[in-house]
Formats: structure tokens, C-alpha cells, sequence
């Protein structure tokens, strides 16, 4: 359930059964998927824009996509053979790559327009009129070019953190460097050094940089200038580019999980912030509150826990291993883990550690099969073959790569006899088909009958009727003779 306000009542249902006592724990709450989060957020930016990028790359895509006819003439008169690839708002690491094709693809689709526009060969479709509309825009490769700069900042955060290792205490740090990095493009420098980024007020113009000042990208500033257009109209894209950015902070003030105190607190098991006393003091003070608060600890515990996680990450050798910690190469938990267990008794500071390593970053199994499944994907193909595919990726992964990978006998006589059962399903598909077929004949002339039976009994029951009509009428008649022979 990606939806803020589902999760919401589901997490508010949740407690309220779970908490039978006053004393029982309560659920730790950091929001609702992270990365869903950060992904609207860039939505929102690009669709207040009103630039219809994201329609547009739906366009590019359908206007060629199952039309070998129309793609072939599209080479033929752009001589090109790029075509754009797959665009979907939700596979979040693929915008600036769509983007990128779009732009390539560009000054081909402007001849292939005027071709097809000149010899009336012109497709009656939304998407071709959507397209030859929009390359008219001098501005339309800024504008991609804006798009897929944004985009870029993006990836990097949604890339790391779809993942199922425990990246909760890098969280806030790597949120708080990609809003700074946003706000750094259209927010004046003594704002932001004078104030936290989630405390300044972006409704006062005064807080922003001036059009000219603001960091649009080397690639956007050039294509600004080849498009020649008006200042007017250069100033207002700019405004635009502004409204983008503004957007996109403002939604992930408002939804991302910078907006809960647990996400900052549960920071002080990056090691970074370990190795800088004051910060690492507050932010384990307050992790131990709000898991105090919530009946996660007794006050004895985080007391004790405190005491032993201060005095563990003062010792010279633990400094030493904080420094050098890299977490590409190994995980938080089992980092922390592994220095805790060797410096004596930590047994309170162990149990805060696992309440806070379970603690989820955001749906990242089900975020991750967009992206994956988008690398299994061929043109056309099939449901099954792309659960086969994912199939293999998923076992492959599951040992470690492809060296991995044990060359039993069972695996070999499988090969061997691949194509003797590829013959056999396609088969049964086919006697599965014929089946259907016949069922479909039987359904058809089934109801063919069933609308002759229906017929006939309305003719029946009309003629009955008539029938009935005239021995009334005769009746009538009779009873009147009757009345007046007495």
C-alpha cells in the first residue's frame, strides 16, 4: 500500500488494536516509504510546471511503439534508428535515461514531422498530435535538459536505498544532503548557512536567488542559448525551473521521513556522527526518549545503554574502526554489532541497536522489482517469460552471483532436454487454445440457440395473447346478447 493516506489509517488501526495496555509497546513510526516519498516529491515538481514532460515521454514512446510500419518510416525519412525508450512514472531510476533518448531523438522527430506532415502520411493519433505540438517549443530541449539534471539528483538516493540491508541510520544524513543539494540551486547561500533547511520560509522571495542566479545546469544554460529565444520568454522558463525545484523540497518537507524526530535520532549509528562527541551524545539522548516514551526500554536500560555506547565509541581502537568504516562494503548491523560484542558487557546498548536495525527505510523489495523487472524486460514479451526471467535473476542473486551458481547433473539434463520440453509446451498450449476455441464455438452457438428458443417463446406467447384477445372480445359479446334477451 504506497498510499500516504492508507498507510496512515492502516498504522492509526494498527495501534489502536495492538495497544491493549497503557504499558504495551507503541509502533515506531518514520512515515511512509521513503523511497515513495522522494519519487513523488519529483513528480510533483515536474507536473506544476505545466511542460507535459511526462506526457510527452508517454507519447514518444506509444506513437512507435507495436508500429513496425510507423517506425520504419520513421527511419526512412529520419535516418535514424534511435526510438524512445519505455516510459513509466513509477520506475524511478529510468527518468533521466527516457530523457536523455528523448533529447537525442529530437532533431530526427522534427524531420520525420515534416515529412510525414508534407506527404499527408501523418498519424491520427493523441500522441502524434501531442509530439507535433510539442517540438515546436524552441524551449522543449531545456526543458528536457532541466528535467533529466533534476532527475539525476534523484537517482542516486533512490538507487542506494532500494535495497533490503539496514541503511535507517544513514537516512537523515543522505535526505538532508539531497535537499541541501536542491536547495542549494535556487536558495540564496547566507539562507542557507544562517538557517536549517527545514525551517526556511520558501514563500519569502527574499530567501531565493534572483532568475539569473539560480543553478540551472551547464547543459539547460546551453540549450537556452541555442534556442535564441526571447528574454521574456527565457526569464519565464526560469521562473518555471524555480517552481520545479520549489516543489519538489516543499513535498519532501512535508512527506519524507525528515519530518519525524526518529529519523534524526536513530542517526547516531552512523559512524560518522559516532565520531563527533556532542552530536552522537543529543541524538542517542533523544533515541532513548522517544524509545522510553514508546515502551520500547524501561528508563534503567536506556540509561545503561547510554553509558555503554558513549564509553565504547570513545576508546581509541573503536575511533579508529568508525573512521575507517565503509558501508559498500559491509553492513551497519553487522559494523556495530561485531564492536559491541568485543568490548565487554553491552547488552542494553546490543538490544537498542536490534530494535533499531529492524526499523524499515521503505518498501524496498517492492520498489526494486520496477527497476529490475525493467532490466528483464523485452519488447513483447510475454507474462510468463518475464516470471521465468525473474525467476533465474532472483535464484542467481539469492547465491551470491553467477559463480555461484552450483553446474549440478539435474541442471544439465534440464539443458539438455530444453527443447524437447519447449515442444511439449507449446504443445499443450496449443491443445489448450483448440480447447478454448471449441468452448468458445459451444458458448457461441449456445447462446445463438438460446436467443432462437427466447424468440419463439415470445412469438408464442403473442399469439397466445391474440388468441386470448379475440375469445375475450367473443365472450364480451356473448354476455352482452345475454343481458338483453332478459
Amino acid at each position: 500500500m504506497d498510499g500516504p493516506n492508507v498507510n496512515k489509517k492502516l498504522l492509526k488501526d494498527l495501534q489502536a488494536q495492538i495497544k491493549e495496555q497503557p504499558t504495551d509497546p507503541e509502533i515506531l513510526n518514520i512515515g511512509s516509504c521513503g523511497l515513495h516519498a522522494i519519487n513523488v516529491a519529483f513528480k510533483a515538481g515536474a507536473v506544476v510546471t505545466q511542460w507535459k514532460i511526462l506526457e510527452f515521454h508517454r507519447a514518444l514512446y506509444y506513437l512507435f511503439n507495436k508500429s513496425p510500419a510507423r517506425r520504419a518510416l520513421y527511419s526512412f525519412y529520419s535516418g535514424s534508428s534511435l526510438f524512445p525508450k519505455k516510459f513509466c512514472a513509477i520506475r524511478w531510476l529510468e527518468n533521466s535515461d527516457v530523457a536523455n533518448r528523448a533529447l537525442d531523438m529530437l532533431p530526427h522527430l522534427k524531420s520525420y514531422v515534416e515529412a510525414v506532415e508534407k506527404n499527408k502520411e501523418a498519424p491520427c493519433s493523441n500522441s502524434y498530435n501531442l509530439i507535433k505540438e510539442a517540438i515546436k517549443d524552441k524551449l522543449l530541449p531545456a526543458k528536457l535538459t532541466f528535467f533529466r539534471s533534476v532527475a539525476c539528483e534523484f537517482e542516486g538516493f533512490l538507487r542506494e536505498y532500494q535495497t533490503d540491508a539496514p541503511l535507517i541510520p544513514f537516512l537523515f544524513s543522505d535526505l538532508s544532503v539531497l535537499l541541501q543539494g536542491l536547495m542549494e540551486r535556487f536558495v540564496g547561500k547566507d539562507v542557507l548557512m544562517k538557517n536549517s533547511i527545514m525551517e526556511i520560509d520558501l514563500n519569502d522571495i527574499k530567501s531565493l536567488c534572483t532568475d539569473k542566479q539560480m543553478d540551472l545546469g551547464i547543459s539547460t544554460l546551453s540549450c537556452i542559448r541555442k534556442s535564441q529565444v526571447p528574454e521574456k520568454d527565457a526569464t519565464a522558463f526560469r521562473k518555471e525551473c524555480r517552481q520545479f525545484l520549489l516543489n519538489c523540497v516543499q513535498k519532501m518537507r512535508e512527506c519524507s521521513p525528515l519530518i519525524y524526530s526518529l529519523t534524526k535520532a536513530v542517526s547516531c549509528f552512523d559512524p560518522s556522527i559516532a565520531l563527533k562527541e556532542k552530536n552522537f551524545s543529543r541524538r542517542l539522548v533523544s533515541l532513548l526518549l522517544i524509545l522510553t516514551e514508546k515502551n520500547w526500554v524501561d528508563g534503567i536500560v536506556a540509561d545503561r545503554a547510554k553509558r555503554q555506547l558513549i564509553d565504547v565509541c570513545s576508546r581509541p581502537h573503536i575511533i579508529h574502526s568508525l573512521q575507517q568504516y565503509k558501508r559498500q562494503y559491509e553492513s551497519i548491523d553487522k559494523f556495530w554489532f561485531n564492536l559491541l560484542t568485543t568490548e565487554g558487557a553491552c547488552n542494553d546498548a546490543i538490544k537498542v541497536l536490534k530494535i533499531v536495525m529492524v526499523l524499515s527505510h521503505g518498501n524496498a523489495s517492492v520498489e526494486r522489482g520496477f527497476s529490475i523487472n525493467s532490466d528483464c524486460l523485452w519488447e513483447n514479451m510475454k507474462e510468463d517469460s518475464l516470471i521465468a526471467r525473474r525467476r533465474v535473476f532472483d535464484y542467481i542473486a539469492s547465491v551470491g552471483g553467477l559463480s555461484n551458481v552450483e553446474i549440478s547433473k539435474k541442471i544439465i539434463h534440464y539443458v539438455h532436454n530444453a527443447r524437447a520440453r519447449y515442444s511439449e509446451a507449446n504443445e499443450a498450449r496449443r491443445k489448450e487454445q483448440q480447447h478454448k476455441a471449441t468452448l468458445l464455438k459451444r458458448k457461441k452457438e449456445t447462446t445463438l440457440q438460446l436467443k432462437d428458443l427466447e424468440a419463439k417463446k415470445v412469438k408464442i406467447q403473442q399469439q397466445a395473447q391474440r388468441q386470448k384477445d379475440v375469445i375475450d372480445e367473443e365472450i364480451s359479446a356473448l354476455k352482452i346478447l345475454q343481458n338483453n334477451l332478459t
